[in-house]
């Protein structure tokens, strides 16, 4: 071939040659790109999982809020106690003095323990264990007897205030006697107690030394509490058992964005509607006991202890509130432009068990609210016209009124909570971790008390042996476990809500106004039918009557008999709702059917 020819053909051969170039290029670069989204793909898998990770999920709540610092302060709480925390070297309350009946024993759970509360012939009360020595029959079935001691009613052995038994009369002789009495055998344990704020407070620790240690130790109220106590202002509080446990309690006292949904037109202001975010700011406080961190704390602090974890938080239902938690008790709700203070105790009394004590406490002395009051209020500050109206209703209403309302309240929330109870307990009290999704910075106090929880519960009740055998777990004396759990899960929403035996059986106030209303029921009964039954006669018989009175007349003055009738029916009526009013409310200290769907 020519050159030309030889031209076309080196040409052709460069010309065939670039699709081929251009085709590795091509694989090569969409090669890379297959690989740049492999590393993609598995960067984002591990992110998905580290993201979707137990550990992480509980990290929400603080990772979210304001304040990213949380968890760290709640580690550095926990972490910087001198020693781990003692479940039985603390003051718990056990009950309300102006609702507990003097002329009786009282039986009552702490810690797992079964205690029997009276009070002596000093007027004191008394704190012991509830099993008499003999043959450990419960002493709070027994009597407390003239001469002040307490009496166990199976075999009729006597004890003083102190737990020394005073009296055997199966004993063959004085002699037989004294030396059976003397006999440290014969003594009932007994704990120290303390009367004060209102509350019965026990240390459910015995012996010689529980009494040093419990004198020096202070009572988990707050400053507020303090000085309106000393003011003479003296809240009114509330008791009630609960069919859980106490970790379960003191997450839901802890949780105030729960209000407007569970509690529901329950109080003005409480609305599902007006529901929305509810952002919470950790408030920084000082957790020493110098006499100056003291006094800088606000007054809804525990003047000798730091809370654990304290919010400050918009809603809809208060402008400016706060919520605390200080270990292992006290949760207390506060506001700047609400006078009351709301104080909680939650109080362990054992697995899938324990009590609450609540009461608002007023932090300045405040006047009786009258009609123009609330009127004042809707038209210059109507945020604050519900809290105003509420406060008036409360004023005016005798304390019985306030119980049923919390009786109610609880009832909202007891369903819910014993549920969680033994859905935790079956999956595992440590691992909730795993089983809760807290997204919000409002959960970010149950977060906190939760963290206490795990190191708490985890100590031993005590650091003595019994037979060899170490003392239990906080966990299982005081919180549901798997292996406690299945008792539990069989009881009903009756069992529940039971409101008769989880207050008003222990409550005078309650005790006396229900019997008032039996008593209002079988009058106004009998009112109701004896106006009936007047009213029936009158329209049967006084026609004939005035027959034989007008025999001479004409006729009979028209409508007189009716209008007899009509008068007598309506008394009959008015009774009959009376009647009705008293029964319902009757009911209301034993037992209400609530249905949240039915809440509208």
């Amino acid at each position: 071939p020519g050159p030309d020819h030889q031209q076309v053909r080196k040409l052709s051969m460069q010309k065939a040659a670039r699709p081929a170039a251009s085709s590795s290029s091509e694989c090569t670069t969409l090669h890379s790109i297959c690989w740049l989204c492999g590393c993609i793909a598995v960067l984002l898998h591990l992110l998905s999982s580290f993201c979707c990770s137990p550990a992480l999920l509980v990290a929400d709540p603080i990772a979210t809020s304001p304040d990213k610092a949380s968890h760290a302060a709640t580690q550095a709480y926990i972490n910087g106690s001198d020693k781990p925390f003692k479940w039985l070297q603390y003051w718990y309350p056990v009950h309300a003095l102006d609702q507990i009946d003097p002329s009786k024993p009282h039986a009552v759970e702490l810690l797992g323990k079964q205690l029997v509360l009276w009070c002596d012939g000093q007027g004191d009360w008394q704190a012991m264990e509830d099993a008499c020595p003999h043959r450990l029959a419960p002493l709070s079935e027994g009597r407390v007897e003239t001469d002040g001691t307490l009496q166990c009613s199976y075999h009729g052995w006597r004890f003083n205030s102190q737990g020394k038994c005073t009296e055997i009369p199966q004993a063959i002789d004085e002699k037989a006697k004294a030396v059976a009495c003397s006999s440290s055998r014969s003594c009932v344990a007994r704990y120290p107690v303390r009367q004060e704020f209102g509350l019965l407070w026990v240390w459910p620790t015995s012996g010689p030394d529980a009494e040093r240690q419990a004198a020096a130790a202070h009572l988990p109220v707050s400053k507020a509490l303090h000085e309106a106590w000393a003011a003479g202002r003296q809240p009114t509080w509330y008791r009630r058992q609960l069919a859980y446990s106490w970790d379960i309690l003191t997450e839901n006292l802890s949780d105030p964005s729960h209000l407007p949904f569970s509690h529901h037109n329950l109080f003005p202001g409480l609305e599902r509607s007006s529901a929305g975010p509810m952002p919470f700011t950790r408030v920084q406080l000082a957790t020493g006991n110098s006499p100056e961190e003291i006094a800088d704390r606000p007054v809804w602090c525990i003047p000798e202890q730091a809370p654990l974890a304290a919010y400050s938080y918009p809603a809809s239902f208060t402008a400016d509130g706060s919520v605390s938690f200080t270990p292992p008790c006290s949760v207390i709700y506060d506001s700047t432009v609400n006078p009351i203070q709301t104080e909680l105790l939650a109080v362990p009394a054992g697995p899938g068990r324990s009590l609450v004590f609540t009461a608002g406490v007023f932090r300045r002395e405040m006047p009786k609210i009258q009609p123009w009051d609330v009127l004042k209020a809707v038209v210059t500050n109507p945020q604050q016209a519900s809290s105003v109206l509420a406060r008036a209703i409360m004023q005016r209403q005798p304390k019985y009124k306030n119980h049923l309302r919390s009786n109610k309240l609880f009832d909202q929330d007891n369903v819910f909570l014993h549920g969680q109870d033994v859905k935790l307990a079956m999956r595992g009290k440590d691992n909730w971790p795993k089983e809760y999704y807290m997204p919000v910075s409002c959960d970010g106090a149950i977060a906190s008390a939760r963290r206490w929880a795990d190191a708490a519960l985890q100590q031993r009740l005590t650091s003595s042996t019994t037979n060899g055998q170490a003392a239990p777990l906080a966990a299982e004396a005081l919180s549901l476990t798997q292996r406690t759990v299945a008792a539990a899960s069989r009881q009903t929403k009756r069992d529940i809500n039971d409101r008769l035996n989880q207050h008003t059986k222990h409550c005078t106030i309650c005790q006396k106004a229900m019997k008032q209303r039996k008593a209002d029921v079988a009058q106004f009964t009998a009112r109701a039918l004896g106006a009936a039954v007047i009213g029936w006669l009158a329209g049967v018989l006084l026609p004939k009557v005035l027959s034989l009175q007008y025999a001479t007349a004409a006729a009979v003055p028209p409508g007189v008999a009716a209008v007899v009738a009509v008068v007598l029916g309506l008394c009959a009526a008015a009774a009959a709702a009376v009647l009705a009013a008293a029964h319902k409310e009757l009911e209301q200290f034993v037992y209400v059917e609530y249905n949240h769907a039915e809440n509208h």
